[in-house]
């Protein structure tokens, strides 16, 4: 479980890292999303999409709720504690 508050930007750099890591991509889908919030999605080499969350698009730090369940909605693909840097 993360341990510390993130933005948006920062999660979305872990996503990517975690992602190139295992050979997939993380990609936003466009024109999806309601207000802020944007939804990207994790593809493997052959473009199937194997995760998705959303995030704000606001440079506030994310809610420990928000955080939760980005991390539980990619730990499939990554591991228990990915979002934690080492």
């Amino acid at each position: 479980m993360v341990t510390t508050r993130l933005k948006p930007a920062k999660v979305l750099g872990l996503t990517r890292k975690a992602a190139r890591k295992r050979g997939l991509m993380v990609e936003q889908i466009p024109n999806r999303g309601k207000g802020s919030h944007q939804v990207y999605v994790v593809t493997d080499a052959a473009g199937v999409e194997v995760g998705r969350f959303a995030i704000t698009g606001h440079n506030r730090e994310l809610s420990w709720t928000v955080l939760r369940s980005i991390e539980d909605a990619l730990a499939h693909l990554f591991g228990a504690k990915w979002m934690e840097e080492t």
